[in-house]
This record gives C-alpha cells, structure tokens and sequence, in this order.
C-alpha cells in the first residue's frame, strides 16, 4: 500500500471521528506533527463542573512550586474529570474543568465529590500578585522572586502545543465510601514559559487514557533547549460504579496498575544488606522523643536539636559562633500518610521529587532538576537499603548537594510505616576538616542507627 493511500485512510479516520466526538483533531508544529486533540467549546456534550474551592499554594525552593487545589463535584456517579483546559493572560489563570454527564444504567443522578491538584510553572514569570479562577472560584497568590523584568503572556500570545514528558506515575488509594483513587503523575516541561494547558481523560473498559498537553506562549525571553522543568500533578480517577479491577491508567504512555479493592497480601521478605546496623543508645547520649509522631532519635552531648516546622526536626553541633561553623546538619522530618506538597510544608519534602525517588532502583542516579543549571546539586543515588528500627530504609546520597560547601555529602533515609514516612538525613563533610560543626559520616551513621519508631 503507497503512502497516498495510507494518508487518505488516516484522513477518513480523523473526519469519522470527529462527526461523533465533542473533540476535533489538529496537529502541533514540527517536522511531523503529532496529532492533538482539541476542545470545542461548541461541540456538545461537556459540562462545566461544580467548583467549590480553590486554593493556590506557594512553596519554597527554586523554581517555586505553586499548585491550585480545587474541590468541587461531578453531576452523577459515573462521570469523570474529563478535561482541563488552562490560559493565563497577564498575571491572570483562568482553568476550566469538565465532563460528559452519564444516563446509562446504574449511575445514579446525584453529585460525587472530587478533588484535583494542578502545576503552574512561574519559572519566567515576574514577581508580584496572580490571580486564578477556576470555573467561576477565585484564589489569590504572590510570588517573591529576583524576576521583575519577564514579560507575560497577552490574550494573543500564538501558542505551540506538545505532548509533555512524563517522568512517573504512581496511584493513591484512599480509605472511604467511595473509595478516593488519584493518578499522582509527575512530569517535566520542556520551556520555562510553558504550561499544563489541558488534561483530557477517557475510561476505555478498564484502561484510564489521559493525556498531557503543553501551551507554551510565544515570548521573546523563553527558553527552550536543554529545559526540563519537574512538576507533579494530581488527576482523580472516579470508579464508583465499575466491576472490580484490576485497572490500568496510562498518562502520555507511562502507565501504572491498581486494583483499588484488591486485599493486600503480605510478601514474603528479602534479606537486606544493613548498612547502617540498630545499636543501642551510647552511655551518656541524649534522647529526643516525639509522642506525636511516635519516634526517637539520639544524640551525643555537644549537639543540640530544636523544632522546624510542624513536622521537622534539625541536630546540629553547639557552637559559640553558628556562623563561623561548618553547616553540618541532621534533620528528620514526618510526613503523613497521604500528605501532598509542592514544597514548603515539610522540610525536604516535595511529593513530586519522593516519588522519583522512591521509585528509582538502587544503582540508578537521577536529578531532580533535570535540564537547568542545578542538575548536579539534586542528583541522588540509590544506595542498597537498611534496616533502621526493625524496618527497611531506602537509602540515597547526593554528593553535590545544592547551596551546600564543596565536600559536603547529603545522606537520606526514607522510613514507611502505615500512619507516616519518615525522612531521616544529614549535610555532612568528607573532606576531614575537623572545623567546628561539622558531621563526619561515622557520626551521622551513628544517630542514625538510635533511630526508632515507637509503637
């Protein structure tokens, strides 16, 4: 068959499909055109769900996270969060979630709580007040950045459209009637002025397709080589009145399994390398116990510890002059059971990054700000796992860590039990240097091993 005859039957394709779809076909730029499905706002079908809230949550770190949490409901049991469609004017956002309502049988008539977390990348916006609205809910924001030059994108900045990179996806099951179910999907965008633009999902049987779509608006200070910008975004997967699983959802080709009411059965345990073995706690240590989050670590006299955040915790060494010191730090922080942040929240915690990492091999290396100038500074190795309190650690090192003195090394540990995951680490210094401060590996090996988790 000739290459004119296989376009024209591609052609045919896309015309029948388009008389019976609320979607119509179009094509991205490029040398070969990937095709792009776009919304018609004419086309019938859609509605526009209910919105009830809309936060904008800012985090800390480089580039700033900011994240939109909406809340609303869908119209009946079966209807899903089929499209988001995102455009920014100025320093305004104005996203529009929707979906196909459902008369077949079986779906009832009644609204179905849900809730979606969605990106905006500020990483060459100017720094001062936003604004989003989200079918008709407002939230306000403000970032504080060294940005005050960057222009914005106007309501006729042409846009380029591509498929957006996906780096993981894992699914959240929750706990309650109905069952919450989320795609946890983190991705990467390759400009620094593009955008989440839209997110359309389809159920096919017991397959979720959903696919990312990039907008990028046309301005002279974006850049586009070598940009690889992480995000995470979180998509609900409604599955109220589907038969049981098992389910597969795949995002732009990356695809995971779930089986949201399967019973967890116990795997059998490997044996693992202790790399850091349990100890008991050395005559004359001090102990820090957390009833709260149910935990102890201890330490050796000449350091003290002291409260960051809600959910943090730093050791580090008494010194006269803090200043003068090495900046050798243990730190542990807590992180409940289905806590999701962009940053900020906890203490090196960003859903988005422990998701990459917790789902490397050990022997793999990966960074956590692919494309930019940090490349080095978040790159961490998986090491082979523990055993710290009874329980198998993952284990990573960074040996660049970002903002962090040349010698300085970053060990991590992620402990999980049913109620939290543990992060347990140090910045500590492998160049010997005795200065006042720092933290020799030995040492933070040593606090390590006093970890416990209290029953």
């Amino acid at each position: 068959m000739n290459t004119k005859m296989l376009s024209f039957i591609a052609l045919t394709l896309v015309v029948m499909l388009n008389a019976c779809s609320p979607f119509t076909i179009t094509s991205v730029s490029g040398e070969q055109p990937t095709p792009v499905v776009e919304y018609d706002s004419r086309a019938p079908g859609y509605k526009i769900v209910q919105v009830h809230q809309v936060e904008a949550e800012v985090g800390f770190g480089s580039p700033i996270p900011v994240q939109v949490n909406v809340s609303g409901s869908l119209p009946d049991t079966c209807a899903q969060v089929e499209l988001m469609q995102q455009e920014q004017v100025g320093s305004h956002f104005k996203i529009t979630l929707s979906t196909v309502p459902s008369n077949a049988e079986g779906c009832v008539q009644d609204t179905l709580p849900f809730r979606i977390a969605l990106p905006l990348n500020i990483v060459n916006l100017p720094a001062g007040p936003y604004s989003v609205d989200v079918n008709g809910s407002f939230a306000t924001f403000e970032v504080d950045t060294a940005n005050k030059t960057s222009s914005q994108p106007t309501a006729d900045s042409v846009l380029t459209k591509d498929d957006i990179l996906v780096d993981s996806v894992n699914v959240e099951i929750g706990v309650g009637s109905p069952i919450p179910v989320h795609a946890i999907v983190g991705l990467s965008l390759a400009n620094t002025c593009a955008q989440l633009g839209e997110v359309r999902l389809h159920r096919d049987g017991n397959a979720f397709n959903v696919r990312l779509i990039a907008h990028a608006a046309e301005r002279a200070d974006c850049q586009a080589d070598h940009v690889s910008i992480p995000f995470r975004a979180d998509i609900p997967l409604n599955i109220v009145n589907l038969p049981e699983g098992p389910y597969q959802v795949n995002v732009n080709g990356v695809t995971a399994s779930f089986d949201p009411r399967a019973k967890p059965t116990e795997a059998p345990t490997a044996a693992l390398p202790t790399v850091t073995a349990e100890a008991s706690v050395p005559s004359g240590w001090e102990t820090h116990s957390n009833p709260r989050f149910n935990y102890s670590l201890s330490y050796p006299p000449g350091m003290e510890g002291a409260d960051s955040g809600d959910y943090s915790w730093t050791l580090g060494m008494k010194l006269a002059n803090p200043d003068e010191g090495a900046r050798n730090f243990v730190y542990l922080s807590v992180i409940p059971a289905g806590f999701q942040s962009s940053g900020g929240d906890i203490y090196n915690y960003n859903t988005a990054e422990a998701d990459v990492l917790l789902n490397m091999l050990a022997g793999e290396s990966k960074s956590l700000r692919e494309g930019l100038d940090t490349v080095d500074g978040f790159t961490y190795t998986r090491k082979p796992d523990t055993i710290l309190s009874g329980q198998a650690a993952r284990q990573y090192e960074n040996t660049k860590p970002w903002e962090f003195p040349e010698g300085t090394k970053e060990i991590r540990y992620y402990v999980q039990t049913e109620a939290y995951t543990y992060l347990l680490g140090g910045y500590i210094d492998t160049t010997g240097s005795n200065q006042p401060g720092a933290i020799t590996e030995a040492l933070f090996n040593q606090i390590a091993a006093t970890f416990r988790v209290m029953p």
